[in-house]
């Protein structure tokens, strides 16, 4: 039975030392296994699976560096257990010998000598024989039909003599990892082997943070000053080697990570806030307007918000509102939101809001422009012009009398006679005006309408004039001091008030100081009053925080010198080398919605309307064109008529019709009458007021001079019809849109006979929208049309 070709052997612990033996077990013998042999300890007890026989002559011996030691015998070869006697074929030689399972094989001291001599630390013996010997093995087990006996595979064991270590590996103990915080600038970990002799080096290090330093070069040190744990980086790693000596058993290599530690050290990058940017006005204190949240290379920190706004609360990231807004006054408010983390670092971010309007104010202050009424006139005269104020509507005010026998509105603010009134001279008619915004209405305000025989003027307030300091004219300025206003009105009584200044005066002049007061366009009324008869006049201001460096207005008529070629009271510049020119006797002023200039443009004029909280009456001009504004003063009696030439920028086109516009009404066609006419002309020296050309009744298609019949309280006076001995007038060229192959049209905007359709700018609402949708629809139809013949 071939039982020998392997042997089984168990490991053994040390035996007792009585018995002065080492139990090996030979499967398990291996390079890394070290027996410790001395002069009192060199015999080896072998325990095999099966019986063999041991020779001990001709082993090889080798010294911990390979070199082969003179080869040697084991002195003495003796079985311990019971042997057996059996057959052998071993080189050809057949016997028969006793056979061991358990064997003890001591080194002679020839053996023991040579090994000394080598130093004794470390040697090997392998367990094949020379090759070139006869005897191959060390053990040869019992042979079967005359087989050769079978010999013990090669072992290579390990021996160490007296003094070698137990375990001769060279290992590195300590742990081979660390934590290191992001950007600092050292960060030390001791090295430590099983071997305290062992020498410490970098054999690759990548990212050429680490160092070594100390005993042995045993401390490593990990250098992360340019490390940012918010990088794709988040570890690095060196590899280590200790080392004792040559053998591969006195050195060895670790892999050591250093992992980072996330630090609080970037300060937030951004706020954001969810959430609408209007606020409407009369919103609810505590409203929460949005969350709050921060961009941070933040893992797991903490914000805190504060806003420099006391208007605005903030609450667990909630931003919310703390007051309650008034669009009337405040249109936008902002707040500077400051973030800060646990660290205390900070970021800051300004976040602007816009206050909406909501309706919520009843109109006040209803004006009527004339309370007197010539007896026996015929149903429909106009009495006056209603105007009130509503500080939140964009909507056109609508008006009603209580009195509809007597009177009626018309047009939305006309108020008319709705029949003839026949009272005597000296009696009145109280009537009462309610005005409404659609939404809510005022309270009803009284008027006395005083009934006359004939028409008896009034006073005429003919001029202002304004100073603040070294200027002059309706420019002032907030640091300028106070300002004097002074007027020309003859013989009367004065009453001065305003809505923007404390001040009033029942003198010629009027001081204020304008430090108080908001910016933009304020106003001052003077009401002069002579016997039974008044005149009122309201005078406006543009307030600026500082009046412009080096500007002078000589003659305080509004307008800069620099942008006037002289300072004649009855021209106003009106354009690039146009000029508007009114009589001799009157002064001529720009409009207050303009500025250093008669000319206005329309986003001057809805500029303007905004900046004063004004309704938008600006929605059908898109067909105006060029837009003049001007004040007419001094006219020589109320209620009187004036002209006024202006120098066209444009030539006047084809169907074109005259636009007069009012603050209170919006756009309208000018009204012509017996005390209202429009004239134009042609001249080729571009100068209005010489005697080339010839003026003739109407809008003439390519005239570049216009001539208008201006009556002081007539429908086309724009400071509310008042007969006050000023007209006040905004006016524009507009052009009609043209549909179909016809442009025929008389001014009245009406359609010519050849079929065309043509914009009328005075039509009802109504007729914009189905006007607009039959240009569509033509539109649409001739594209079609010329789509089809096309192809």
């Amino acid at each position: 039975m071939n039982i020998f070709n392997r042997f089984i052997f168990t490991l053994f612990c040390l035996l007792a030392l009585s018995t002065q033996t080492l139990a090996l077990d030979f499967t398990q013998a291996t390079k890394d296994t070290t027996y410790i042999l001395s002069d009192t300890q060199h015999t080896i007890r072998v325990t095999l699976d099966d019986y063999a026989v041991a020779f001990g002559g001709g082993n090889l011996f080798f010294d911990e560096n390979n070199n082969q030691i003179d080869s040697r015998n084991f002195g003495n070869n003796s079985g311990v257990d019971t042997g057996v006697a059996l057959p052998l074929n071993v080189a050809g030689m057949r016997l028969t010998e006793t056979s061991h399972k358990i064997w003890d094989l001591t080194l002679d001291s020839a053996t023991i000598a040579a090994i000394k001599n080598q130093g004794g630390k470390r040697f090997t013996i392998k367990t094949y024989y020379n090759s070139a010997n006869r005897i191959k093995s060390l053990f040869y087990g019992a042979n079967i039909n005359d087989a050769p006996s079978p010999f013990m595979p090669q072992r290579t064991i390990n021996f160490c003599w007296e003094s070698c270590p137990v375990s001769a590996t060279l290992t590195i103990t300590s742990i081979n990892t660390f934590p290191a915080n992001e950007k600092a600038a050292s960060t030390t970990h001791t090295l430590v082997a099983n071997d305290t002799a062992a020498t410490f080096s970098i054999t690759e290090d990548t990212s050429g943070f680490f160092s070594l330093s100390g005993t042995h070069n045993n401390t490593l040190t990990f250098n992360g000053t340019t490390t940012n744990y918010e990088s794709t980086t988040k570890s690095y790693t060196v590899k280590v080697k200790a080392t004792t000596g040559d053998g591969d058993d006195k050195n060895t290599i670790q892999t050591i990570t250093v992992t980072l530690v996330d630090l609080n050290d970037e300060t937030p990058t951004a706020i954001t806030l969810t959430g609408d940017r209007t606020i409407a006005e009369n919103t609810n204190t505590g409203t929460e307007l949005g969350t709050l949240s921060t961009t941070d290379t933040d893992a797991n920190d903490t914000f805190t918000y504060t806003s420099s706004n006391t208007k605005f609360t903030i609450d667990n990231n909630k931003l919310k509102l703390n007051t309650t807004l008034d669009y009337e006054n405040a249109t936008s408010l902002n707040t500077t939101i400051t973030v800060t983390d646990a660290n205390s670092h900070t970021f800051d971010k300004t976040f602007n809001f816009t206050v909406s309007d909501i309706d919520d104010t009843a109109p006040i202050n209803i004006l009527l422009s004339n309370v007197n009424l010539i007896k026996d006139q015929p149903a429909n005269t106009l009495v006056g012009t209603l105007s009130a104020s509503d500080v939140d509507t964009n909507t056109a005010l609508t008006f009603s009398v209580d009195d509809a026998t007597n009177f009626k509105i018309v047009n939305g603010n006309e108020l008319r006679t709705n029949k003839s009134i026949t009272t005597a001279l000296g009696n009145t008619i109280n009537i009462n005006i309610t005005a409404s915004d659609n939404t809510n209405d005022s309270a009803p305000q009284p008027f006395t309408i005083a009934i006359t025989t004939t028409y008896i003027a009034a006073p005429v307030i003919a001029q202002f004039s304004v100073t603040q300091g070294e200027n002059k004219g309706p420019l002032i300025s907030k640091d300028g001091g106070e300002v004097t206003v002074s007027a020309s009105a003859g013989t009367g009584t004065y009453t001065w008030s305003s809505n923007d200044f404390s001040n009033t005066s029942t003198s010629k002049t009027f001081v204020f100081n304008p430090q108080s007061a908001n910016i933009g366009t304020r106003t001052i009324t003077l009401k002069v009053t002579a016997g039974d008869f008044s005149s009122e006049r309201v005078l406006k201001l543009k307030l600026v925080d500082t009046y412009p460096n080096g500007r002078t207005d000589t003659n305080g008529n509004g307008i800069s010198d620099s942008k006037e070629s002289g300072n004649s009271n009855n021209e106003l510049p009106a354009g690039t080398n146009k000029k508007i020119t009114s009589p001799g006797s009157t002064r001529i002023l720009p409009g207050i919605m303009g500025e250093d200039s008669g000319q206005l443009t329309l986003d001057q004029l809805k500029q303007y309307r905004v900046a004063n909280h004004l309704s938008d009456y600006t929605k059908d001009t898109l067909a105006t064109g060029d837009i003049y504004d001007y004040i007419i003063e001094g006219l020589s009696a109320t209620g009187a008529s004036t002209q006024v030439i202006i120098q066209l920028a444009t030539p006047i086109p084809a169907n074109a019709v005259l636009r007069q516009y009012s603050l209170a009404t919006g756009w309208r066609n000018f009204v012509v009458d017996n005390n209202n006419s429009i004239q134009s002309k042609t001249n080729t020296s571009n100068i209005c007021t010489d005697t080339s050309g010839t003026w003739q009744t109407g809008l003439i298609t390519g005239a570049t001079c216009l001539k208008l019949t201006l009556k002081d309280g007539g429908e086309n006076d724009a400071d509310d019809n008042h007969a006050n001995g000023v007209v006040e007038s905004t006016i524009s060229i507009a052009t009609p849109v043209v549909v179909g192959g016809n442009d025929d049209s008389d001014d009245n905007g009406d359609s010519g006979s050849g079929g065309g359709c043509v914009y009328n700018p005075n039509a009802p609402a109504r007729f914009d929208t189905v006007f607009i949708l039959l240009m569509t629809l033509s539109a649409y139809y001739l594209i079609r049309r010329r789509r089809r013949f096309s192809h």
